[in-house]
């Protein structure tokens, strides 16, 4: 598979199996005959500078993921990530069927995501240790990647 994509907008103008169709194309369409002072000229009119790429179809997972992170498609990337298994265990829980823990994560998790970054203050309205707000925001972050951007302070 073959693409023809534009240099600056990363546009893909036209696909085809094999390159020869592709450039078929790209002159039966951007090719323009014209007639000046007898002789046939032709002029090459595109919208901007090209590039003929050999398309790999096949990501790796990895890949797929870190595009998805890219994309800020977060909870289709958790649900690869996460699979089948019980969503308040993965993530709050880190495998442990505790639901004090959950419950208190998600606390941390709804404060953080509403605008608390300081560390103190999560504590103090949960009514926990502060090195446990640090830990729990640690163990949060593997499981949210939108809660690397924001980071917690002291």
């Amino acid at each position: 598979m073959f693409r023809l994509i534009g240099n600056i907008s990363k546009k893909v103008y036209y696909e085809a199996e094999n390159a020869s169709d592709l450039n078929k194309w790209r002159l039966d369409n951007f090719l323009k005959d014209s007639q000046a002072e007898g002789h046939l000229v032709s002029q090459y009119d595109v919208p901007e500078a090209m590039v003929i790429v050999k398309s790999n179809s096949v990501k790796s997972k990895e890949e797929h993921l870190r595009d998805l992170l890219d994309e800020g498609k977060f909870e289709e990337y958790r649900r690869i990530t996460m699979e089948n298994s019980s969503r308040d265990i993965e993530v709050y829980g880190r495998g442990k069927d505790k639901p004090e823990l959950i419950n208190r994560r998600k606390k941390v998790e709804k404060l953080f995501r509403q605008g608390v970054t300081n560390t103190a203050e999560i504590a103090s309205r949960v009514h926990i240790a502060r090195s446990t707000v640090n830990f729990d925001l640690r163990a949060l972050r593997k499981t949210y990647p939108e809660l690397k951007q924001k980071r917690a302070r002291s």
